[in-house]
C-alpha cells in the first residue's frame, strides 16, 4: 500500500473518530448510526479518490518510459541484430519474448518495415505513446503476459497494416473508446486475462474486419448497447469467464457470421428469446456453468447450422418441449450437472442428427419409452450418476446405432429383458456402482453380457483385455443376496442365478436358456 493511499486513509479515519467524538443532541445509539453512515460515505470517496489517483499514476508512468529508436537507414537489421533482441531479417522479424525486460530497451534499433514484433512474457508495466511510432507496415504485435496496466491513446496510432493484435494476460483495468481508432485491418484482437470490467460502446466502431475477439477471464459486469455493431466478419467470439449476469436481445445483432460463441462461467439467468436471431450460421454455442433454470421454446430456432450446444452446469430443472425446434444440423448436446428429474418423452425430437447426448449427474429418477423418440443416429449417451432405479424396457429402441452407453453410479438392481437388444452396434457398456440383486431379475443382464463376451471376434480380443471388458460391462457387481454379493454379474449363470426360485421364472419372458454350470470365463477377465 504506498504512501499516498495511507495518508488518505489517515485523513478519512480522522475524519471518522471526529465524528464519534462530537457532541450529539440525539441519543447515543442515533449518534453512532450517524456516525457509520459517514464513515461509510468518507470510505466511499476514499476508494474514488484512490482510483483516480491510481488511474494518474499508471498515465504519468507511461510518460516516464524509454523509447526505443526506429530507424529507415538500409542498414537497419544489421545494426538491429546487435541488440538485446532477436532479428530476423528474412521474415522483418523482432522477438523480445521472455527476455524479463522491465521496459523496452533503449539500446535496441527498430527498422520501421518490421511486419511481427514480440514482445510477450516480459514484465513490462507500461509503454510511452511513442513505443510504436511509424511501424506502418507492422502486421503482427504481441504484447501479452506482462503486466501492463495502462495504454496510452494514440500508442496505436501508427499501426494501420495490423491483422493480429494480443494483449493477453496483463492488468489493464480501462480501455479508451478511440484505443484502435485508426486499427482498420485487425483480423484477431485478443483481450482475455486482463481486469476490465467494462466496454466503451464505440471501442470496436472502426474494427470491422475483426474475425476473433477474445474477451475471456475479465471482470465484465455488462455490455454497453450496440458494442459490437459493424462486426459483421466476426467469427469467434470468446466472453468466458466473466461477470455477465443479462444480455440484451439486440446484442449480436449485426454478427450474422458468427461460428462460435462462448460465454461460459458467467452468471446469466436467461436470454431474450430473439437474442440469437442472427445467428444463422452459428456452429458452436457454449453457455456452460451459468445458472439459467429453465430452457424455453423458441430461444435457438434460428440456430440450424449449430452442431455443438454445451449446457451444463447450470440450474436447469425444466426444459420445454420445443425447446429445441431449429436445431437440424446438432450433433452434440451437453445437459450434465443440471436439476432435470425427468425429460419429456418427444422433446429430443426436432434433433434427430443428434450423434452425442449427455444427461449424467442430473438426478433423473425416471425416463418414459419414447425418451429418446428420434434418435435414430445416436451413437454416443451418457446416463451416469443420476437417481435410475427402474428403466423402461423399450427405453432404447429409438437408438439403434448406439455404440456406447454409460448407466454406471445410478440406482439400478436390475435391467428389464429386451433392454439391450436394440443397440446392436453397442461396444462401451458401463455399469459398475449400481446395486445389482443377482436373482433371476439378473438372468437377462447376466446372459446377455455372456452371450455378447462369447460371440464374435471380439470374444477373443476381450478374454485378453481386462479393461475393454471391464468397459463392457463387466464391471457390474452383485450387491447382493448372500454369497453372491461381490461377485461380477457376467460370471453368474442362469442356474446360480435362479437355483430356488423356480417360482419366479414366470416373470422372465422369453424363457431364457440355462448354460452350463462348468462354463467359466478366463481368469485373466474376472480376476
Amino acid at each position: 500500500m504506498d504512501l499516498k493511499f495511507l495518508l488518505l486513509l489517515a485523513i478519512a479515519l480522522r475524519t471518522a473518530l471526529t465524528s464519534v467524538g462530537k457532541v450529539c443532541m440525539e441519543t447515543a445509539t442515533e449518534c453512532a448510526e450517524v456516525s457509520v453512515e459517514e464513515v461509510a460515505t468518507t470510505v466511499i470517496n476514499l476508494e474514488e479518490l484512490e482510483s483516480k489517483i491510481s488511474r494518474l499514476e499508471r498515465r504519468l508512468r507511461a510518460v516516464e518510459q524509454p523509447v526505443w529508436q526506429i530507424s529507415g537507414r538500409p542498414d537497419d537489421w544489421e545494426v538491429c541484430a546487435e541488440g538485446p533482441c532477436r532479428c530476423r531479417p528474412e521474415t522483418r522479424s523482432i522477438s523480445c519474448w521472455g527476455r524479463n525486460f522491465l521496459d523496452v530497451p533503449p539500446t535496441q534499433l527498430v527498422p520501421n518495415d518490421l511486419l511481427k514484433l514480440d514482445l510477450g512474457s516480459n514484465q513490462l508495466t507500461a509503454l510511452h505513446r511513442d513505443t510504436f511510432l511509424d511501424l506502418r507496415q507492422l502486421v503482427h504485435l504481441d504484447l501479452s503476459d506482462n503486466q501492463i496496466e495502462h495504454l496510452p491513446l494514440n500508442l496505436f496510432f501508427s499501426l494501420h497494416a495490423v491483422t493480429h493484435l494480443r494483449l493477453s494476460n496483463n492488468m489493464l483495468r480501462e480501455l479508451h473508446r478511440n484505443q484502435l481508432l485508426r486499427m482498420r485491418r485487425l483480423h484477431i484482437l485478443d483481450f482475455s486475462a486482463n481486469k476490465l470490467s467494462t466496454l466503451p460502446a464505440t471501442l470496436f466502431l472502426t474494427t470491422s474486419t475483426l474475425a476473433i475477439l477474445d474477451l475471456s477471464s475479465n471482470r465484465i459486469v455488462a455490455l454497453p448497447s450496440g458494442v459490437f455493431n459493424g462486426l459483421r466478419d466476426l467469427e469467434e467470439l470468446l466472453l468466458t469467464n466473466n461477470l455477465l449476469t443479462t444480455l440484451p436481445g439486440t446484442t449480436l445483432q449485426d454478427l450474422s457470421n458468427l461460428v462460435s460463441l462462448r460465454l461460459e462461467e458467467n452468471r446469466l439467468e436467461h436470454l431474450p428469446v430473439e437474442f440469437f436471431e442472427a445467428q444463422i450460421h452459428l456452429r458452436e454455442l457454449n453457455l456452460r456453468g451459468n445458472q439459467f433454470t429453465r430452457i424455453r421454446d423458441g430461444l435457438f430456432k434460428q440456430l440450424s447450422s449449430l452442431v455443438v450446444l454445451e449446457l451444463s452446469t447450470n440450474r436447469i430443472s425444466r426444459i420445454d418441449l420445443k425447446a429445441f425446434e431449429g436445431l437440424t444440423s446438432l450433433k452434440e448436446l451437453q445437459l450434465g450437472h443440471n436439476l432435470l428429474r425427468t425429460v419429456s418423452p418427444g422433446l429430443f425430437m426436432p434433433v434427430g442428427s443428434l450423434d452425442r447426448l449427455v444427461l449424467y449427474a442430473n438426478g433423473l429418477a425416471v425416463l418414459e419409452a419414447g425418451t429418446f423418440k428420434g434418435l435414430t443416429n445416436l451413437t454416443i449417451l451418457l446416463l451416469h450418476a443420476n437417481h435410475l432405479r427402474v428403466v423402461h424396457p423399450d427405453l432404447l429402441q429409438d437408438t439403434p446405432n448406439l455404440r456406447k452407453l454409460q448407466l454406471e453410479a445410478n440406482y439400478l438392481s436390475y435391467l428389464p429383458p429386451r433392454f439391450l437388444d436394440g443397440i446392436p452396434s453397442i461396444r462401451q457398456l458401463r455399469l459398475e456402482r449400481n446395486p445389482w440383486h443377482c436373482d433371476c431379475s439378473a438372468a437377462y443382464l447376466s446372459t446377455w453380457l455372456r452371450k455378447r463376451y462369447l460371440a464374435g471376434p471380439r470374444g477373443n480380443h476381450l478374454a485378453s483385455n481386462k479393461s475393454s471388458f471391464w468397459e463392457y460391462g463387466a464391471g457390474a457387481v452383485c450387491r447382493g443376496p448372500g454369497a453372491l454379493g461381490g461377485r461380477l454379474v457376467v460370471e453368474l449363470s442362469f442356474h446360480e442365478l435362479c437355483e430356488g426360485q423356480w417360482a419366479s421364472m414366470r416373470g422372465l419372458v422369453p424363457r431364457l436358456p440355462v448354460e452350463s454350470p462348468t462354463t467359466t470365463l478366463p481368469s485373466t477377465v474376472l480376476h
